[in-house]
């Protein structure tokens, strides 16, 4: 796995979390934290489908989140289906920061990755996405 510490912020208001119960905060950083990590998967998987570089739909289908994407490799021959386990999808929480590790578990993640930085760019291209979706499930989960 491509390891780096990218980083997305957002903040509850104080206000907010003055009147409602740990628990319930904890539920909505966590579903905030997830939709923004699947909003981000999706744009990197798009940056690589965009590329035309890499041919692997296992790599693609294994960023962030299981996804069945059909793509064919460069030879016309498919390849394996991703699975769980090639998916880095970790939620780490305490109580005041929910940390989301997310990537491709494949064996090259980590050279693809160096090579063309492909989730760093797509952090770039989906931070307003992601600051969106998780506002959204976060007034959603606290019914604001």
């Amino acid at each position: 796995m491509a390891k780096k510490n990218l980083k997305f912020d957002f903040k509850i208001d104080e206000s907010i979390k003055e009147a409602l119960s740990p628990e319930k905060l904890k539920e909505a950083r966590r579903n905030a934290v997830t939709a923004a990590g699947m909003a981000w998967a999706d744009e990197t998987k798009e940056i690589v489908r965009e590329d035309d570089h890499i041919d692997t739909s296992l790599y693609i289908n294994s960023i962030g989140y299981l996804t069945d994407i059909p793509v064919q490799d460069k030879t016309g021959k498919g390849s394996r289906t991703a699975t769980q386990n090639d998916v880095v999808h970790e939620l780490i929480e305490d109580a005041d920061t929910t940390i989301l590790l997310t990537g491709s578990g494949v064996s090259y993640a980590e050279i693809l990755e160096k090579r063309y930085n492909i989730m760093a760019r797509g952090l770039d291209r989906a931070s307003e996405r992601m600051d969106r979706v998780a506002q959204v499930q976060i007034q959603k989960t606290l019914g604001l």
